[in-house]
């Protein structure tokens, strides 16, 4: 969905046009859905955190006053909810289970998950970054309000994702050019 489409989605919402939000709501529930995920790493916590952003979105649309800012408004949200559950479930002392991930048999698909894996492995600023830059292809200036901070640091946390990533998936290729050579 465009921005543009979007910005016109978000404006007829705000007039109580009920089909208009739904629109909104087929275009961007998947997204803010994945988000929740890589965030929380569980499917119900995701699920539950993303219904309840979309409520809060529904109640709150009449005073978002930038309608083309809705998809990093809306990621915010998710974000902050987030930070919500987290703090919650410190004070609780619960911990979540990593999700289980399936493995498929193509090397293009191993090389996917190693990737993720990698990824995965990031301090929890610098994945987040990761995640909304390559994956949810958000501007930087939108990722700086998502994660309510400034451009810049968005910038460096981008630059030192990619250094680590690029070390660790080096270290990973020489680690099984050496176990191959061991055989």
């Amino acid at each position: 969905m465009t921005e543009t489409t979007t910005a016109l989605l978000v404006l007829a919402a705000q007039k109580g046009d009920a089909s208009a939000f739904s629109a909104l709501c087929e275009g961007h529930y998947q997204g803010s859905y994945r988000f929740a995920f890589k965030l929380c790493q569980c499917e119900q916590d995701a699920a539950d955190l993303t219904q309840e952003v979309w409520s809060k979105v529904a109640k709150d649309i009449r005073v978002l006053l930038e309608p083309s800012a809705f998809k990093a408004w809306l990621f915010r949200a998710v974000y902050r909810r987030f930070i919500d559950l987290t703090r919650r479930r410190q004070k609780e002392l619960l911990v979540a289970e990593p999700p289980q991930q399936q493995c498929g048999d193509t090397a293009k698909v191993e090389r996917h998950l190693d990737l993720l894996a990698l990824i995965a492995q990031l301090p929890d600023v610098e994945r987040h970054s990761v995640y909304l830059f390559y994956l949810e292809e958000l501007p930087i200036a939108d990722i700086a309000k998502v994660l309510d901070t400034p451009p810049g640091t968005i910038k460096s946390r981008l630059h030192s994702a990619r250094q680590k990533l690029s070390q660790w998936a080096q270290d990973e290729r020489g680690s099984e050019h050496e176990s191959r050579a061991a055989n």
